[in-house]
């Protein structure tokens, strides 16, 4: 299925895939590295200009050898490759880093690790490994051997608690502007969660909102009909902004006791 739908984004584009993986420059055998495609045509929610990213995962961080690459977080640097009219971006991994990250979310329950961190866990989640070989076979043996949807849970759970907390100081202190940025934030978190809870977790504030929307805050009416009106078509002037954020209070609250934060 993903496959299907990695082919037709570069038919579409007058790409073929095979065309993509002879540009990849790849640093040791093939069958030696796990090759994964990432879309977000995969999680229903790409768009004409939505990317298509490649994960390289290497069993060692010599095994790379390619120098002046841009750097983030754990990954070990990001090229990109351009194929007719498209321009991939490659990121390169080790197989020791993924297994590092995984660990400390699962020694902490969830409560430890960033959202950068996160993320290449969700793409390996939501991901489509080319080729079935051991390095691929054992990544996602990784994922599937803990629940990571329900780490994931944990960990926005407390970057949801403490935007909440740091909402109402600001209010308690009169710095309303303040409170009203932090509890805007804490609605994305707490929409966020219920996201992940229902099987469909993705960090990125820009698709929190449509993911909750779309299916209709997974059935609860009432809490979709607050989010709207508080975080999307809100109407904000220094006259309500008080009123305004005691609803949001009231909401993030409900949210949080929707018997989904354990």
């Amino acid at each position: 299925m993903k496959k299907n739908i990695l082919e037709s984004i570069l038919t579409k584009n007058e790409v073929a895939l095979k065309e993509v993986i002879t540009k990849i420059d790849y640093p040791t055998s093939n069958n030696d590295v796990g090759t994964l495609f990432y879309t977000s045509f995969f999680e229903n929610l790409g768009n004409k200009n939505s990317d298509i990213d490649i994960y390289i995962f290497l069993p060692s961080e010599k095994e790379l050898g390619k120098k002046g690459l841009r750097k983030y977080s754990e990954c070990l640097g990001v090229d990109v490759i351009r194929v007719g009219e498209l321009e991939l971006d490659i990121e390169y991994w080790t197989v020791a880093t993924v297994e590092k990250i995984l660990k400390k979310l699962v020694d902490s329950n969830g409560l430890s690790g960033n959202y950068s961190d996160l993320k290449i866990l969700l793409r390996i989640f939501h991901g489509y490994f080319l080729e079935s070989n051991e390095v691929s076979k054992y990544i996602m043996e990784l994922l599937e051997s803990h629940d990571i949807i329900k780490l994931v849970e944990n960990r926005i759970a407390i970057e949801a608690r403490s935007l909440f907390d740091e909402a109402v100081k600001m209010y308690e202190v009169d710095e309303k502007i303040l409170s009203l940025d932090c509890a805007r934030r804490c609605l994305w978190e707490c929409a966020s969660y219920m996201n992940a809870h229902y099987g469909k977790p993705n960090l990125k504030q820009k698709w929190i909102s449509k993911i909750f929307i779309d299916n209709k805050a997974f059935g609860n009416s009432d809490l979709l009909d607050d989010y709207i009106n508080l975080q999307i078509f809100s109407n904000i002037t220094k006259e309500n902004l008080d009123n305004t954020l005691l609803e949001m209070f009231t909401l993030i609250q409900s949210m949080l006791n929707v018997d989904l934060f354990d």
